[in-house]
């Protein structure tokens, strides 16, 4: 089996609560793959970190076994798989079976990032550039014959429904954006084709956020105003990348109009919002457990689409085989 030491690692949404996927990433679990890479156990690794998994994945020295890999990270709950099972169950992620959101864009776009970062940061290995080519190439190839994006609900589409679900209106209402990463701008796009009364964005780096600001027609505050901005709004959407709490309870509470109705969207991990503040009684904190109530009331028919097209997975995993008998022919 030419690809035999290729092995993904991680944790997703099916395995782990949002309350333990934050414990993971907390714990730092990329420090012991760098410590692993830095000792040649490891050739290469990919980073996938998401909000719904992190994934690594590997490929290991031929000295260095799966065994004696389980032993040195010791967590539970990880899942693993190597050889052939880890390419199909890349395969599977790229096309987007193992997403809550069945077929979704954000998924593909998410491992060629993760695979070009790899590569910039010279990570990566030719037989993992090999592995991710091909699943970037089929991720493509699937949506394009499945046609699944063209109905697809993305996770900032099922967001601004959720919260749309929970307001009466949003043209009365004061919007306030915290972190400006993929997801938040994609959401960003879709708010502004709605009707609010104002739109405003931070970000840590004040430059980004002005830079992008006109393209939103969004008003921008420096991150260390966001808690007086907060205290103005009415939706507030967090999704930083910072590893603690961005709001907590003791900061805001006294500045807080206690006639407004809040609602936080907390959609980071770790989540930026102290859920403690959901005890105050005009405070309403989601997080991204909550906002899939709005995705499974569409499920059924999405899985039954993608499933038609389960087949190109087995296609271009023997295509990949057919590659490996042949490299291995010309290097003999």
């Amino acid at each position: 089996m030419y690809f035999k030491n290729f092995v993904v690692c991680g944790i997703n949404y099916k395995e782990y609560e949002l309350k333990e996927r934050e414990r993971f990433v907390k714990n730092s679990p990329l420090s012991l793959i760098e410590k692993l890479y830095f000792e040649g156990k490891i050739k290469g690794y990919i980073v996938l970190s998401t909000c719904l998994r992190v994934e690594y994945y590997l490929e290991l020295d031929e000295k260095f076994s799966l065994t004696m890999l389980k032993e040195r990270i010791g967590e539970n709950k990880i899942f693993y798989r190597e050889g052939d099972k880890a390419i199909d169950y890349l395969f599977r992620v790229v096309c987007g079976f193992e997403s809550i959101i069945k077929g979704e864009d954000q998924i593909l776009s998410q491992i060629k990032k993760a695979h070009s970062l790899s590569m910039e940061n010279n990570l990566s290995t030719s037989n993992l550039n090999v592995i991710f080519n091909k699943a970037i190439e089929l991720g493509k190839s699937f949506r394009a014959k499945s046609k699944i994006a063209h109905n697809a609900l993305s996770l900032e589409a099922i967001s601004l429904k959720f919260i749309k679900n929970r307001v009466v209106d949003l043209k009365d209402k004061r919007i306030l954006i915290l972190g400006l990463g993929d997801l938040a701008l994609d959401i960003l796009e879709l708010i502004k084709k709605e009707a609010y009364k104002s739109l405003t964005i931070t970000n840590r780096s004040y430059h980004k956020a002005y830079e992008i600001s006109n393209i939103y027609d969004a008003n921008v505050i420096s991150f260390e105003d966001k808690l007086n901005e907060i205290v103005e709004s009415d939706i507030i959407i967090s999704a930083t990348s910072a590893p603690h709490l961005v709001v907590k309870k003791e900061d805001i509470i006294e500045k807080l109009d206690k006639k407004r109705e809040y609602i936080f969207l907390d959609l980071a991990v770790p989540r930026d919002i102290d859920e403690t503040l959901s005890e105050v009684e005009n405070i309403s904190i989601y997080n991204l457990d909550d906002v899939w109530s709005v995705y499974y009331n569409n499920l059924e028919n999405r899985e039954g689409s993608i499933l038609k097209y389960e087949y190109m997975i087995e296609e271009q995993l023997i295509n990949l085989q057919r590659w490996a008998r042949y490299k291995e022919r010309i290097s003999l």
